[in-house]
């Protein structure tokens, strides 16, 4: 498996290498229901088309980390947990995912600030590069209380750049118990942070986003009451004035402050079905129409669009997706799939939208 992850890693690192540095927009969001059930809801967004197939992978599956020079002779592991998770370009890596145990990791882009820790050769066999990291952490820890206590275990440093350039890559872990941290690698030195709000993007760093929310204190679910002038009467022309500020634009710190506050003003939700229906609609207030995040590269005209999207249903140990050209959820039972692995096996993520005639359905008025 090593040779084949790097030859296929060869071709996706040069593609991304051509728009990394441009708009990258990331966005994942958790929600709590009244029963303690726990949500976590994601994009993905870039210039290219990925392809990009669900994976399934099985317990004792094989996994050895990547050097800087690309040679395949960093840590070796086997999964402790099977898991299931999105893998761009048919790598058997896990740009997003959930573990038997219900543990989600996340990688989101974090250009101009990841810097990841120095290469040392005597501890190569601890090493790994940044974009197999997520992978490490879905496939050894239960939960985010293990990941805290082992999450330095590794080195993890930069992989190949000759082609690829740096892939800024953050980490965000969720569990059952709707524990949530976020790992940063910057200056070559790794942080850890609680993340009692459940959101993140991109860049900024996540410190300069919590304190960036103390800019939106201001903010209400309450509409905001009349006000009384010398002479005249100001009235809101309708609902919602008090969110007037919340920012609608699709950068970074903006997606953030959107969903942390539409995760924290939503009623409560309780129960399986309203929990997987309260996040998917909070996670459609960053869904990109295709030109509404717009650039260059050199003469051409390059646009952002939201490519993927998913759902973990941490409790019922479904992982719900859906992509850029078909908006029609689709699910896999965790426990079925694993049931039935017989060793790493993929679902097709981009297929031809279907809509269903109801048309012979309708009946006379009753």
């Amino acid at each position: 498996m090593p040779n084949r992850i790097f030859s296929i890693l060869a071709t996706l690192l040069c593609v991304l290498a051509l728009s990394w540095s441009a708009g990258l927009a990331c966005t994942s969001v958790r929600i709590k229901t009244t029963d303690g059930m726990v949500f976590y809801a994601r994009t993905m967004e870039g210039e290219w088309t990925l392809q990009t197939v669900l994976g399934v992978v099985p317990k004792d599956t094989a996994y050895q980390g990547t050097l800087p020079d690309g040679t395949s002779k960093g840590l070796k592991w086997k999964t402790k947990y099977a898991f299931v998770g999105m893998f761009d370009f048919g790598l058997p890596l896990a740009s997003d995912g959930m573990n038997e145990k219900g543990l989600v990791v996340g990688e989101l882009f974090l250009p101009g600030y990841a810097a990841y820790e120095t290469f040392d050769s005597a501890k190569a066999d601890i090493t790994l590069a940044q974009f197999e990291y997520g992978t490490w952490l879905l496939s050894n820890f239960a939960s985010v209380a293990e990941v805290r206590k082992a999450y330095r275990e590794v080195r993890v440093c930069q992989g190949p750049v000759d082609t690829a350039g740096p892939l800024p890559l953050h980490y965000v872990v969720h569990d059952p118990s709707g524990d949530c941290v976020v790992i940063e690698f910057t200056a070559g030195k790794v942080t850890l942070y609680d993340n009692p709000l459940g959101v993140m993007t991109n860049s900024p760093t996540f410190d300069w986003m919590l304190t960036n929310l103390d800019n939106y204190i201001n903010l209400s679910v309450m509409n905001t009451p009349e006000k009384e002038l010398k002479g005249l009467t100001l009235k809101t022309f309708g609902q919602g004035s008090g969110l007037y500020g919340l920012p609608g634009d699709y950068s970074p710190p903006s997606r953030f402050v959107r969903m942390v506050t539409l995760s924290q003003a939503a009623l409560p939700a309780k129960g399986a079905d309203q929990g997987l229906n309260q996040a998917i609609t909070i996670l459609d207030n960053v869904d990109i129409p295709i030109g509404a995040v717009r650039g260059f590269e050199g003469k051409q005209a390059a646009y952002d669009k939201t490519i993927w999207s998913v759902v973990a249903d941490t409790a019922k140990l479904r992982y719900y997706f859906r992509s850029m050209d078909n908006k029609n959820w689709r699910y896999v039972d965790l426990a079925k799939a694993f049931a039935a692995a017989k060793g790493i096996s993929t679902v097709p993520v981009f297929i031809p939208v279907d809509y269903p005639d109801v048309t012979s359905q309708a009946k006379p008025l009753q």
